[in-house]
């Protein structure tokens, strides 16, 4: 973690001294739906706060770096074999972070400063940190208290989607993204998303 946000502030300090730029951000909600081999679905559901460096604008885009973080809730269900053959478990409800580092290449709405385009769209992709926990009914330790676990992974990460302009000349936008993540690195998850953001 402490390695990621490092680069991330490399990455923007190295964008700031190189070109001109302006700064950006948005609020927003989101899911998504995150498998792995030998752990249960989870569903997550999250709020994000996306602050990103714009450069190397043209005439209709750009470039940016991004961290769009998030934090949400999860839900999931895990399930266990007794040793008389009984079956517990049940639903687990537990804490979600993401937090990756975005290169998009941006084009239209949202692409330059005050630009009038009323539909854009972004491509890019990065690297990322993604974190779960999770508290299980029916799952108890020595004293009787729910077991939770904590699952993290590092690893790549893209996105997609598109903007819509609004307000006076189009100057904001609500982008709808589109995300996937591999991870590298523990219990290799695909994380699959989709957010809406209001960038102001």
């Amino acid at each position: 973690m402490k390695k990621l946000l490092l680069i991330a502030f490399i990455a923007f300090a190295f964008v700031q001294s190189s070109f001109s730029q302006r700064f950006k951000a948005g609020v927003g909600a989101g899911i998504s739906i995150e498998t792995a081999d030998y752990i249960d679905t989870k569903a997550n559901f999250g709020f994000t706060f996306s602050p990103a460096l714009f450069f190397a604008e043209a005439e209709n885009s750009s470039f940016s770096v991004g961290i769009p973080l998030s934090l949400g809730v999860n839900e999931g269900y895990s399930s266990d074999y007794e040793n008389y053959g009984g079956v517990y478990g049940g639903t687990s409800i537990g804490l979600m972070l993401d937090v990756p580092v975005i290169v998009n290449f941006n084009y239209g709405a949202g692409a330059l400063k005050g630009g009038s385009q009323k539909w854009g769209f972004f491509v890019g992709g990065g690297y990322g940190y993604h974190l779960t926990t999770a508290n299980y009914y029916y799952n108890y330790d020595n004293n009787g208290n729910y077991k939770s676990t904590e699952n993290s992974t590092l690893g790549v990460t893209a996105n997609a989607g598109f903007r819509i302009g609004t307000g006076r000349r189009h100057r904001h936008n609500i982008e709808v993204k589109f995300s996937y993540m591999k991870g590298l690195t523990d219990y290799k998850p695909d994380v699959y998303g989709v957010n809406c953001i209001f960038n102001f």
